[in-house]
């Protein structure tokens, strides 16, 4: 770790204990989709409340009663209806964990996931599960780098969580349906004396799963204390939660079609595979006002995870026997942020909105690992071994140490109304170092890799306001904007695999955008943005000589397309809204040549990225009535997507649609949902640790709840 790394440490550390404890703003009071016209107002992209309308930047909202009366019970339930965004059930972390793309993107490092401003997962990658879906009040998404307010991980994109303040009050909701899945939520809160509050919230749940053998439990709580430390404001959150799921394999696919032998709802994985977390954080967050027109913002973040990855993966097949690949990690996850900002409004030749801080991440995870092989047969399913009864074909430990160190200002310059300019940049300097075991014929040996980077991000953007303050017409805001960002993050290391646990190159992004963001006709809302972003050193997974998977840098990508929302919210019809959009997505390899383990040379320069549709439309109905009643109706359609990276397979297009009634009454709340109502079965995203392998939708699935508040 070098020397400047240690000094901005000690510099951080010491302004962190000059300051009160954290804060991310969040907005204040929140608004519900289906009582107000549009979710306007965002924090995220710019660290200030500010509509949308005003932000050089795509962005998209999700609030809480959206959520509520969709039933909402997982991360990709509450994403999967924004325009643009990619996602579904299912990944390498278990089938209730999504990955999440962005403009054509889908690593699942390349986003920036937070929670009350703190990314979940520190500098490792996002750990989702760390997210309390129950307790959301709003989801703000922001497409493209940014890299000026929020570092090196958010080089492509951002989604950023803000959980319920303290209620008046309490709720108690519980619920159940498919595959004999249960749910109970609570949460109750109470303002004090003195600007103190208080919020409890806790839940559980539970389910069988739809593949064999993944029943999932978990269960959750946490504590908000409000406070006042002479002029500052300080919320203190402390979170426990255990999370366990029993891991369901990928399924393999050649030529794209599952192959034979195989079906979707089995389980092929070892016995006693499964994906678990243990988690203890504590975050607080506080203002503290300077002056009338400024602030000082600081976050700060302690998590404990205590991790257990227990998964295997088919492999070659020989007449009727499967061989699988097996990896056991148990890594224990320490994460530390804090993030110190000033925000000033000045003026001088107009306004200014000033934006300047300081910020480190540093994490260490460390633990053991084995790895094994096993044989199955696929007529006997399900007699399948147990992970106790197999001899680990390699044991080792290992080490990772990261530090994200970060200076960044922003200034938001006014100096007409109708014209608003933006820029900033942001220095990083980032550390690490990893440590682990290969398993070699001569036998375990240490394998080291350390590596240090710094580098810029940056943006400048430029808005324009078409329509006067008092609109025109019909016409209340027409807003042009254009934007350009760079941004950079480390890569990181495959600790799967230790014979390929190597810290390989920085990935960097260059982006630029340009849109359009009208208001009118007394509840029209249409947004039109063009993007083009180039990627360079993308990390992908490809096969190496030994035959297994192992990461790679990929020279250079290339994502750019359109994107399009109309939604009209009638004010004659209060609480009911329509949406639609439509997104081409141009996702390609510039230049990307690499060599299979049977030594062909392969350049797929130019070939499009796997599992990428082009084209994704979207459309919702949602509707409430003054008596109460609600219904909503929502359908997907991705097309056609390559299956591999010579684009010589496609998966089909699908649709996919939901729909669900609610009814509130007083206190009471009842919902009903049902999901993939057409049962449509597709590839949801690609394993990036087994080859050519996938994971499926869920199938049609129900769900109904009940909620009352006191």
């Amino acid at each position: 770790m070098f020397r400047p790394i240690r000094e901005s440490l000690l510099l951080a550390g010491l302004v962190a204990l000059s300051l009160p404890a954290a804060a991310a703003e969040s907005p204040n009071p929140s608004t519900d989709t289906l009582l107000v016209r549009h979710p306007e107002i965002v924090v995220s992209a710019t660290r200030t409340a500010r509509n949308q309308t005003n932000v050089p930047n795509a962005t998209a909202v999700v609030t809480r009663g959206e959520l509520r009366r969709r039933g909402t019970r997982t991360l990709a339930e509450a994403l999967q209806d924004i325009v643009g965004l990619d996602t579904g059930e299912g990944s390498d972390n278990g089938s209730r964990l999504p990955n999440v793309g962005l403009w054509g993107l889908k690593e699942f490092d390349a986003l920036l996931f937070t929670l009350n401003g703190v990314p979940v997962g520190g500098p490792f990658n996002p750990s989702l599960s760390q997210i309390p879906v129950d307790d959301v009040d709003r989801i703000e998404v922001v497409k493209g780098p940014q890299g000026t307010m929020y570092g090196v991980s958010a080089f492509a994109g951002m989604i950023q969580v803000f959980t319920t303040e303290a209620p008046s009050g309490g709720e108690v909701t519980v619920g159940g349906g498919s595959f004999s899945e249960g749910h109970g939520d609570f949460r109750w809160g109470k303002t004090l004396e003195s600007s103190r509050t208080i919020k409890i919230n806790g839940g559980f749940g539970r389910s069988d799963g739809w593949q064999d053998r993944t029943e999932n439990d978990t269960e959750r709580g946490g504590a908000t204390f409000g406070f006042d430390l002479g002029k500052a404001h300080t919320a203190l959150d402390l979170v426990a939660y255990r999370d366990r799921q029993d891991w369901g394999s990928p399924l393999p696919f050649d030529a794209g079609a599952l192959v034979p032998g195989f079906a979707l709802d089995r389980n092929y994985a070892v016995g006693g595979a499964e994906v678990k977390h243990q988690v203890l954080g504590m975050t607080s967050r506080t203002t503290l006002p300077a002056g009338s027109r400024h602030r000082i913002e600081n976050a700060l973040s302690f998590t404990y995870d205590k991790q257990n990855f227990l998964r295997s993966f088919p492999g070659e097949i020989s007449g009727d026997t499967l061989n699988s690949e097996g990896l056991e990690l148990e890594p224990k996850e320490m994460s530390l942020f804090e993030d110190v900002r000033m925000v000033a409004k000045l003026t001088g030749a107009g306004t200014h909105e000033l934006v300047a801080g300081a910020a480190v991440t540093w994490g260490e995870t460390k633990g053991k690992g084995r790895e094994f092989d096993f044989d199955q047969l696929l007529s006997a399913y399900p007699d399948i071994p147990d992970a106790d009864e197999i001899p680990s074909g390699g044991d080792r430990e290992f080490k990772d140490r990261r530090t994200f160190v970060g200076l960044y200002v922003h200034d938001a310059w006014t100096p007409t109304w109708r014209l608003t300019l933006e820029g900033g940049g942001r220095f990083d300097a980032t550390s690490e170092k990893l440590e682990t075991e290969a398993d070699l014929p001569s036998g375990p040996t240490p394998v080291e890799d350390e590596r240090d980077d710094r580098d810029f991000s940056g943006d400048l953007s430029a808005l324009v306001r078409l329509a006067s303050a008092q609109g025109i017409e019909h016409i209340e805001t027409a807003n042009l904007y254009a934007s350009v960002r760079r941004a950079f993050k480390p890569a990181a290391p495959n600790l799967a695999e230790a014979e390929a646990a190597e810290i390989l190159e920085p990935e960097h992004t260059t982006s630029w955008e340009v849109g359009f963001k009208g208001r009118g006709f007394q509840g029209l809302a249409l947004d039109l943005s063009y993007f083009d972003m180039r990627f360079e050193n993308l990390v992908v997974s490809i096969l190496g000589p030994s035959g297994l998977p192992e990461l790679t840098n990929a020279g250079e990508e290339r994502f750019r397309g359109i994107e399009t929302n109309l939604r009209w919210s009638p004010q004659e019809l209060p609480g009911t809204s329509f949406d639609v959009g439509y997104s081409h997505h141009d996702a390609s390899f510039v230049d990307f040549t690499f060599v299979t383990p049977d030594g062909q040379f392969r350049d797929v320069s130019g070939k499009k990225l796997e599992l990428v549709p082009r084209e994704l439309v979207s459309g919702r109905a949602s509707l409430r009535m003054g008596s109460g009643v609600g219904a909503f109706v929502a359908a997907r359609y991705h097309g056609e997507r390559p299956f591999n990276r010579r684009n010589t397979f496609f998966a089909d297009a699908y649709t996919e649609w939901d729909a669900g009634v609610s009814y509130e009454r007083d206190t009471w709340r009842f919902a009903v949902v049902g999901r993939n109502l057409g049962d449509d079965r597709h590839v949801v995203t690609e394993s990036e640790i087994g080859d050519a392998q996938f994971y499926v939708a869920p199938p049609r699935r129900v769900l109904a709840e009940v909620g009352y508040r006191f």
